[in-house]
């Protein structure tokens, strides 16, 4: 018998660019589905895109629905599968999975905002390490509506974590996701199942519309987890449909549908990135939500199809299936790199061509070092193996948890290394605040601005005087107001505004405040757009429009019952201008000296005509801006973000604004 021939030996293909940063593909078992991690990747790109400022991309905010749906699907299959091998969910075994694969990437994170916080002076930097401990505990999202944060205010500076609301929406979904699957299990019937979670979707989009009818805030239903729900249950209801059964059967469209099913999500679904924009409400008020995740779930189901549907094949393009399998570094890191990079000069196009380089390079390396060690052989992995077993066990938590308590104590504890070296020195050295004879009730009324100098009200500092906010993000006016901001671009108010001002009034009637505050927001400053004309500061035609403001601001303290408005008038900003393409952009151009004059003379003509609620003009300008602009006073940073207040730059401000606002009330029959 001839000994068999010596097998040859392949040679060595040499690993490609793709084996260099992503797990082998043929590894990853015969249920996965590439076409999933390609939707991933094709999405991730386009919302990094609008965040990078492709303004064609002004509905990119929507793709986060995408991939809440997708999560949805994903998750609920894993748990299904889990019941369907164990014959039970273990929630504390799928609970450590996800810490598994959220946590390492997202500590990177934290770290390096911190760092960057300690290290370079910008932004309001104890409400970023706030934002860092509520990142590190999962309710980032919550407390964003806390503070009205407006998703589309561009006068504001958003924090580096932001865009870490999404983990805080995922994280709680996960914390009941066993639980909702287990219980949905015990129905029986594949239809029926994916029916009662269909209906769950449903009650999540109608408590919706509930919250948007019944006023809402724009952050409470940009970031709101039972408004994400709709989202991740039809997900959920995905999972259920076509999960395959213990025997491996699953519901089959035909091929036609489901290759139809898979074009007409992926293409309504992309179409959304350009037909949308800032304004579109109707998405949260009619049911959009809801529709945008069921053209999603069309994505998710022929991705799932096994069979070499022409979609599935687009989308499992090597390069779209690993931007998938990195979209979760990408989606960490990007955002900061956008806020931090300095571009200054740089054409658009290479500008962002070099953060999408530098977001992919970072990816790449957390994806290898980090997240796929971890997701392997747990958070050990990351230690080195001479270190004693129990110490590599509680490292990764001891890491977590110390960096948890640095960005509590950072936020709640005054620390000259966040919050600015003010040696407490009052803005004015004649104000010196003296109690009033009576119970003084302050609303402070405006937009962000107003919100600015309320933060930093302390009242243990100032006894007798009471103050409250009724304040609403999102370039809202006494009247609605469109002005021309950042290099030309027009801003519009949120949709929001308009119940604002109609419950304000009410609200500070029942508080029974004596004094509305209301600081000039910095639309009345800018070119102001009106019937397609731009009117500019000085003219008269934005003159008119100011007193049109102050007129109705005027209208509505009376409706709420205050005695006395107080007008704090608009300081002096400088913000050098951007270089982009040969053009200055983004300058905050604010000279009051013409807005200024314009509220001093509304308000004298109104104290002559004796009416029933006294004006009064608080010269905030003169007492900041005597040496002209000084973005430090005392130690203190003045502006977070060289519009808003920064927290001490308010309480300096404060030093100042409480004498004046006692003697303001005490002359107002003078």
């Amino acid at each position: 018998m001839r000994p068999a021939a010596p097998r040859r030996a392949r040679p060595r293909r040499r690993p490609s660019w793709l084996d260099l940063v992503s797990t082998d593909l043929d590894q990853m078992g015969p249920s996965y589905r590439p076409a999933i991690d390609g939707y991933r990747g094709l999405f991730i790109i386009l919302v990094m895109l609008y965040h990078f400022g492709v303004t064609e991309l002004a509905g990119g905010w929507v793709g986060i629905n995408h991939f809440f749906t997708f999560s949805g699907f994903l998750i609920g299959g894993i748990l299904i599968k889990e019941s369907q091998r164990r014959g039970r969910i273990d929630a504390l075994r799928f609970y450590l999975r996800r810490a598994r694969r959220i946590v390492p990437a997202m500590t990177l994170l934290v770290a390096a905002v911190l760092t960057h916080t300690l290290l370079v002076d910008s932004g309001d930097r104890p409400q970023t390490a706030g934002d860092a401990f509520a990142t590190m505990t999962f309710w980032q999202n919550w407390r964003l509506v806390s503070r009205d944060d407006q998703y589309f205010d561009v006068l504001v500076e958003p924090s580096p974590l932001r865009h870490v609301w999404t983990l805080g929406v995922e994280e709680q979904f996960y914390l009941l996701a066993p639980f909702l699957v287990a219980a949905v299990l015990l129905v029986r019937g594949r239809w029926a199942r994916t029916a009662l979670v269909l209906g769950l979707a449903v009650v999540s989009a109608v408590w919706t519309a509930h919250l948007a009818d019944t006023g809402a805030t724009g952050s409470r239903l940009y970031y709101g987890t039972d408004v994400r729900a709709q989202a991740l249950l039809v997900g959920v209801a995905v999972a259920m449909l076509l999960t395959p059964d213990r025997r491996g059967r699953a519901p089959r469209l035909p091929r036609a549908a489901a290759e139809t099913i898979g074009w007409a999500g992926t293409l309504l679904a992309i179409s959304a990135f350009f037909v949308l924009d800032a304004t579109g409400r109707w998405v949260f008020d009619n049911g959009g939500m809801l529709i945008f995740a069921v053209m999603a779930a069309g994505m998710g189901a022929s991705a799932l199809d096994p069979r070499p549907l022409r979609i599935n094949r687009l989308m499992s393009r090597s390069p779209l299936v690993h931007l998938g399998q990195i979209s979760y570094g990408l989606y960490l890191f990007h955002w900061p790199l956008e806020i931090w990079l300095p571009t200054d000069g740089l054409p658009m196009v290479l500008d962002i061509v070099l953060k999408l380089v530098l977001s992919w390079v970072i990816a790449v390396l957390s994806y290898r070092f980090v997240e796929v060690p971890v997701m392997v052989g747990g958070f050990r992995a990351l230690w080195p193996r001479g270190l004693d077993r129990r110490v590599r066990r509680w490292a990764a938590p001891a890491v977590v948890a110390t960096l948890a308590a640095a960005s509590l104590a950072l936020s709640t504890v005054w620390s000259p290394l966040i919050d600015g070296d003010w040696d407490g020195t009052p803005l004015a050295a004649a104000a010196e605040y003296r109690q009033p004879a009576e119970e003084l009730e302050v609303a402070v009324v405006g937009s962000s601005i107003a919100q600015s100098v309320r933060d930093g009200f302390r009242g243990r500092e100032y006894p007798g005087l009471d103050v409250a906010g009724h304040t609403r993000r999102g370039s809202c006016n006494p009247v609605p107001i469109t002005f021309k901001y950042m290099g030309g671009g027009e801003v519009e108010e949120d949709p929001t505004c308009a119940e604002w001002r109609e419950r304000w009034p009410s609200e500070v009637r029942g508080s029974g405040a004596q004094i509305v505050l209301s600081p000039i927001e910095t639309a009345l400053t800018q070119p102001i757009v009106v019937d397609g004309r731009t009117l500019e500061p000085g003219t008269d035609g934005h003159d008119r429009e100011i007193r049109r403001a102050l007129d109705a601001l005027l209208a509505q303290t009376t409706q709420a019952g205050a005695r006395q408005l107080q007008l704090v008038n608009a300081t002096c900003h400088d913000d050098p201008a951007t270089v982009r393409d040969g053009e200055e952009v983004g300058a905050v151009k604010i000279d009051p000296a013409s807005t200024n004059e314009v509220v001093s003379s509304w308000a004298k003509r109104i104290q002559d005509q004796h009416g029933l609620v006294s004006v009064a003009v608080l010269d905030l300008n003169s007492a900041l801006c005597s040496q002209g602009y000084r973005a430090r006073i005392h130690g203190a940073e003045l502006y977070s973000d060289r519009v808003h207040f920064s927290r001490q730059g308010s309480q300096l401000v404060w030093t100042w604004l409480a004498p004046e606002i006692v003697t303001a009330w005490s002359y107002r029959d003078a």
